[in-house]
């Protein structure tokens, strides 16, 4: 895998069949590999804050933050809406 080009690599993706999905598959060397090499390197290297997996996560802080925000009273006297935080 290593001697293969990068477009190589990203070609042989397109043509996985459904054995090569499996684990330690195909599929798992060829995105290994990709891994390593730049633009790959800095979309799924787990160090880079702009990476997936750093999007990821901050996704899942966005999602725990609102659905906090949407426990919510409505006080009947004035209308006013509170909202625990």
């Amino acid at each position: 895998m290593e001697n293969k080009k990068t477009t190589e690599l990203i070609d042989a993706l397109n043509n996985l069949t459904e054995d090569d999905w499996k684990a330690d598959g195909k599929y798992t060397k060829l995105i290994g590999e990709l891994a390593t090499r730049e633009p790959f390197l800095q979309i799924l290297g787990e160090d880079w804050d702009t990476s997936l997996p750093a999007v990821w996560e901050a996704i899942k802080e966005i999602q725990d933050d609102i659905k906090a925000l949407k426990r919510h009273k409505h006080d009947t006297h004035n209308g006013d809406v509170m909202i625990r935080v």
